[in-house]
């Protein structure tokens, strides 16, 4: 699924987008509830989910996927939808579907042309170049004894609608992108019209048996991409991150920061030895809230006041610039899935339970799916399509489409 995510900037509207597992955060415009920005829900409307009609080519029920706007002049009113998974253990397949999602008709459409290799949980940035989108990294099969990762990034072209696979110069560092389930952000560079900066935190770097236990099955480095140098890693400095994969998280301009939360981790009771049936409990499960300054790439964990989010890895998220934090939705906990949404206050410090209006319809819990996130004058529209209804076992496969409508006054 999802990071986060970017954003293209635009006078009547403007889209950012997220990946299951990882996200782009945009720079949005202020339109708050008075001269300071408003915390919900004390000022604010309750959100509201709604299911939307799908027409045209609606992708399979699958999980695991990923999903990017692609760079463009114009207004970036369709998403692009890459790979993912079918099927729980020992019958799951990575696939490599393509599809586009016209926002405005809700229409779907299969892309035809030759495509990259099957993946799963690669993180999918808009560009680099313009009308394009790209997909970096990803994984194959868990379980099968081997390791199966794609250090690469494919782009297509909108107008040729053609792949065309990053020269060793355009990609850089290899090892950068040999991962999935990253969290990614896009940043704005400053005094740089249109130019932005990515950076993918953590990940999974390995399919090896009992990943997590291996040196290089989590990862806690932070990888930098710019048109110029592609891809590489960057020193960062203080207490760092446990190695994690399907955190959430967004960027924060005012800042210039990007927060991470929550994910999946090796336990701190856990070790190289630890058995594969011990691998998903409750130790396993963050929701420790973490700082990246991106001018000084010092990392601060954050204290938050009062109550917090339960521990979650693959919950969805996006950083609401108007009232100054972070929304975080649903995940997977080690007793289950959770639909609920939580909203850090950056300024306050502080994590809040923010109930759904009344009478609004909650879509199923689910882990895997992709969102991405549109803004308007007035909201930001979470929009989630796809998933399961489990992080393993038999599950349910959904192939529907939801929005949440996030109020800015």
């Amino acid at each position: 699924m999802t990071l986060r995510t970017p954003s293209t900037f635009h006078a009547r509207s403007r889209l950012a987008h997220l990946f299951r597992g990882c996200g782009l955060a945009s720079v949005l415009v202020l339109t708050a509830c008075g001269s300071e920005k408003p915390s919900p829900p004390e000022c604010c409307e309750s959100p509201r989910w709604e299911a939307v009609e799908q027409h045209g080519d609606v992708p399979p029920a699958l999980w695991e996927a990923s999903a990017s706007f692609s760079l463009t002049s114009s207004e970036p009113a369709v998403v692009y939808r890459f790979g993912g998974q079918s099927g729980n253990f020992p019958d799951d397949f990575t696939v490599n579907d393509f599809h586009a999602f016209d926002i405005a008709t809700a229409t779907w459409t299969k892309l035809t042309s030759p495509v990259p290799t099957a993946r799963a949980e690669a993180v999918m940035i808009p560009g680099p170049c313009d009308d394009c989108v790209s997909v970096v990294g990803g994984r194959g099969r868990f379980r099968t004894g081997s390791d199966q990762m794609f250090p690469e990034m494919w782009t297509y072209h909108v107008r040729s609608q053609q792949w065309e696979q990053a020269s060793s110069e355009k990609l850089g560092d290899p090892f950068a992108v040999r991962r999935s389930s990253a969290l990614v952000v896009e940043v704005p560079r400053a005094g740089q019209s249109g130019k932005k900066t990515r950076y993918a935190f953590g990940g999974v770097g390995n399919t090896l048996p009992r990943f997590a236990t291996t040196p290089t099955g989590l990862r806690n480095d932070v990888a930098v991409h710019d048109e110029d140098t592609g891809w590489r890693l960057v020193t960062t400095t203080g207490e760092k991150p446990a190695p994690r994969a399907w955190a959430a998280g967004g960027y924060d301009p005012d800042s210039h920061s990007l927060i991470v939360f929550g994910g999946y981790r090796l336990g701190a009771d856990q070790g190289p030895d630890t058995p594969a049936g011990e691998l998903f409990g409750p130790t396993n499960y963050e929701n420790d809230l973490w700082s990246l300054n991106l001018e000084t790439l010092a990392w601060t964990r954050l204290q938050p006041a009062g109550p917090v989010p339960s521990p979650r890895d693959n919950a969805v998220s996006f950083f609401d610039t108007v009232h100054g934090g972070l929304v975080v939705v649903g995940g997977q906990r080690f007793d289950g899935l959770s639909s609920d949404l939580w909203f850090y206050s950056v300024k306050d410090n502080r994590w809040t339970e923010v109930a759904i209006a009344s009478g609004s319809p909650i879509p199923p819990a689910r882990v895997g799916g992709i969102s991405f996130v549109r803004e308007t004058p007035t909201a930001y529209e979470l929009y989630l399509n796809g998933g399961a209804s489990s992080d393993g076992g038999a599950s349910e496969f959904f192939d529907d489409l939801w929005k949440l409508t996030w109020l800015k006054r």
